[in-house]
């Protein structure tokens, strides 16, 4: 067996590909952070980032009328049609990331990272600035080599900019690299491959989505009754089919989303009080968990143990209170009217979390 190698005398012909397969500037950044011979093989300036993208607009043209009233303003069919073409809309990506103090650390933080501009995402950083209990809070800017960065999931959303009133985007999903999924604000499913010209519907007229994810290898959706569907894809073609029965929640109330948590999927029925409306949102009142079990029944969950459950706009995911700071454990994390709250299943009690988005930049320098 030949004998072991010191990273910095790795030959440049096996560096360069190695370099070439890496896809974010955070990976870019580590690779090249390792000693003066990985730097050289690859050039952050010669990194271009894949998103965002450009992308089809979601929403078809107003209805045809004589003349269509914005605001103020009246607009002729032709015009309100040229200003659906200047639609722009843009795909964008971000990663979610565990960054720790040390690679043996056993918490650290949550962080969300899009080109170099980085979010940290606490729910409860008030509570340990001044708590010797907990480590000091991350600067405004550091050493990306000294934390140890762990992939947690990759996030898509749409920017659409455009000049006429239009519809809502509730979800999107980035499937194989090339299909996007797409749930509406009306419950409608779209798909698109990159580099489509347009959206194409999915499902029956009467069905409704609430929540998209990718789950082992598969993407499946779960519509307004509970029923989970496969999406079935064949090579151009795709099939919904029913998959999952449904979990027994009453579907004129709550708004469902998927989890993946531990290898496991689960339904979490946010419920709504529709008698109580803001100028834009139903008041949250209250959670259900299901979990899938091993015959494939839908089983009302009482706790999550020491997991807690992020709901995003731009997904949703579980993490371990054992593995990051400044979340609680059998709790669920969402947002209302622009903030964070919490509802606590042991107790079904919602309070306001606080949580800080604040950012945060890597140094790119070496």
């Amino acid at each position: 067996m030949s004998e072991s190698v010191e990273c910095s005398e790795l030959p440049s012909e096996l560096l360069l590909p190695i370099g070439k397969g890496l896809d974010t500037r955070i990976e870019i950044l580590r690779f090249r952070g390792v000693c003066k011979s990985w730097r050289s093989a690859i050039s952050c300036c010669n990194f271009i980032p894949r998103f965002p993208l450009k992308f089809p607009n979601p929403f078809p043209p107003p209805r045809r009328r004589r003349r269509r009233r914005l605001g103020w303003l009246a607009l002729s069919h032709d015009e309100v049609d040229h200003l659906h073409q200047q639609t722009t809309c843009l795909l964008h990506e971000t990663i979610l990331y565990r960054l720790t103090p040390s690679a043996s650390s056993d918490k650290g933080w949550l962080i969300k990272v899009e080109d170099c501009k980085m979010h940290l995402l606490d729910p409860h950083r008030e509570r340990y600035e001044s708590d010797s209990d907990y480590p000091n809070i991350l600067p405004n800017n550091f050493v990306l080599l000294d934390y140890g960065t762990v992939e947690l999931t990759r996030a898509h959303t749409l920017e659409i900019q455009s000049l006429i009133p239009i519809g809502r985007v509730n979800k999107v999903v980035m499937f194989n690299d090339c299909h996007v999924f797409v749930v509406y604000g009306d419950g409608k499913l779209g798909h698109a491959k990159c580099g489509d010209e347009s959206l194409t519907c999915l499902g029956e007229k009467d069905m409704e989505f609430d929540d998209v994810i990718v789950y082992e290898g598969q993407v499946y959706v779960v519509d307004r009754f509970g029923i989970v569907w496969w999406i079935k894809i064949n090579d151009s073609t795709f099939d919904l089919v029913k998959f999952w029965n449904p979990c027994g929640s009453d579907c004129l109330k709550t708004q469902k989303h998927l989890v993946e948590s531990d290898g496991t999927i689960y339904i979490v029925d946010r419920y709504l009080d529709k008698e109580w409306r803001g100028r834009h949102y139903f008041r949250v009142v209250g959670f259900k968990v299901y979990k899938k079990n091993e015959w494939d029944e839908w089983v009302l969950e009482e706790s999550l143990g020491d997991r807690a459950f992020i709901l995003r706009s731009d997904c949703s995911l579980s993490v371990s209170t054992r593995e990051f700071f400044g979340y609680e454990g059998n709790c669920i994390y969402f947002n209302q009217q622009n903030q964070i709250h919490v509802f606590k299943l042991e107790n079904n009690s919602i309070t306001n979390a606080d949580l800080n988005e604040d950012k945060v930049y890597i140094q790119t320098d070496f």
